[in-house]
């Protein structure tokens, strides 16, 4: 058994593929191409530097791969590391004069920023801020100091964010739209579960492919391990060492585990593995899950990880919304990226189950009213830019 360098080498040097084109293709089939965006303000009006001072001194762990850089984000921030007491609010056109009143804070999932409501990776499509601004709102986006923050940090960082935005637009509350894991803050914020109590200043929340229930996606996904630590990709890994020139290489910096630099990763994980099978035909699928020593991997399993996260999935069910929200929940269940399949184990958006996303009884235990939940034959990604996605966001913030 070879490792991905390895290989990539021997079919480099056959002539049939370079390289480059090789650790493209892993990075393109991660959805996280290591994007250095220049020139993003241009989507936006303004973009705020903003201080959270109950957050002062916190620093979360950075490592290479995760750091922010988009460049315009890392000059507004001042480093590509920055410090949790601080996050970026950006004002898109319109912001103080579209014609619904009621402002949109978007919240950007795991990796991503404020940037991919406007174009995702620079692929030209035409995101969800200008298709929002385009139908008259009032639209706003968070980026987070981490990109895999601990979510009950981002939950501090949001909330600050909903009470900025009321006071610059006069209103007393805001819909909030999050994707992916941009909803697992939000649900700590809305559920009274952070530091900062909730003010009941949010009106609709909308949810774009989060997982209500958990995702266990680099545990019954070995391969896509490997390609996370062969193209250098934002990703957390569910292994802490890996096979590499014939040696086990130390990897946990870049692991879902307590010492890895992706501390949010761990708080979304839910066992899957009782309702949908795991793939026994890839390369260190039991000892990935269950942990062990495999031919090309380590990993402590998902239930050393669960405790790392403090099984927060469970606990955010056991709470509930505020009974004051409303919400509308959307899934995917297209697992193509263009060409490329994400996770095939279950029923998805490539990322995510289906169920995970509309599992919704435990949201609204409180009161809390369920406007629409919907599954819209799209991936994780399009959730993002998708104009199907978009009328539909339209038509649940135009119900109350």
């Amino acid at each position: 058994m070879f490792d991905f360098l390895d290989g990539a080498r021997f079919w480099e040097n056959l002539g049939l593929y370079s390289m480059e084109s090789i650790q493209q293709l892993a990075r393109r089939m991660y959805l996280n191409a290591g994007l250095v965006y220049p020139d993003s303000s241009r989507f936006w009006e303004k973009v705020v530097k903003c201080r959270v001072p109950a957050l002062a001194g916190v620093q979360e762990p950075f490592c290479q791969e995760n750091q922010h850089l988009d460049l315009d984000i890392v000059a507004a921030f001042g480093s590509p590391t920055p410090g949790a007491e601080h996050y970026l609010l950006h004002l898109a056109p319109g912001w103080n004069s579209n014609r619904n009143r009621r402002p949109v804070l978007l919240v950007p999932g795991a990796g991503l920023d404020a940037t991919s409501f406007t174009d995702l990776f620079a692929m030209g499509y035409t995101g969800l801020q200008q298709q929002l601004v385009a139908l008259g709102y009032r639209v706003f986006a968070v980026t987070f100091s981490h990109l895999h923050g601990d979510n009950f940090l981002q939950a501090i960082q949001l909330a600050d964010a909903i009470g900025r935005v009321g006071e610059m637009t006069g209103c007393e509350q805001v819909d909030v739209i999050a994707h992916s894991k941009g909803g697992m803050a939000a649900r700590i914020y809305l559920s009274d579960f952070c530091s900062t109590p909730y003010r009941g200043d949010v009106h609709h929340y909308v949810m774009l492919g989060t997982p209500n229930l958990g995702l266990d996606l680099s545990f019954r996904n070995p391969l896509l391990n490997y390609l996370i630590y062969a193209s250098g990709s934002s990703g957390a890994m569910a292994w802490d060492r890996v096979l590499t020139f014939g040696f086990m290489v130390n990897v946990s910096e870049r692991s879902i585990y307590r010492e890895g630099c992706f501390p949010g990763q761990s708080q979304m994980l839910y066992r899957w593995d009782e309702i949908h099978p795991l793939d026994q035909l890839q390369q260190d699928w039991y000892t990935t899950y269950y942990g062990g020593e495999g031919m090309i991997s380590h990993s402590r399993g998902i239930e050393r990880a669960l405790a790392n996260g403090g099984y927060l999935v469970e606990k955010l069910n056991r709470r509930g919304l505020d009974a004051r929200v409303r919400f509308s929940v959307l899934a995917g269940n297209k697992h193509f990226f263009t060409v490329i399949p994400g996770d095939q184990t279950g029923p998805g958006d490539g990322l995510v189950f289906v169920d995970s996303v509309l599992a919704t009884e435990a949201l609204a235990k409180n009161g809390a009213v369920l406007v629409e939940k919907a599954v819209f034959p799209v991936n994780h990604m399009e959730l993002l830019y998708s104009r199907r996605v978009a009328r539909w966001v339209d038509r649940q913030l135009g119900s109350d």
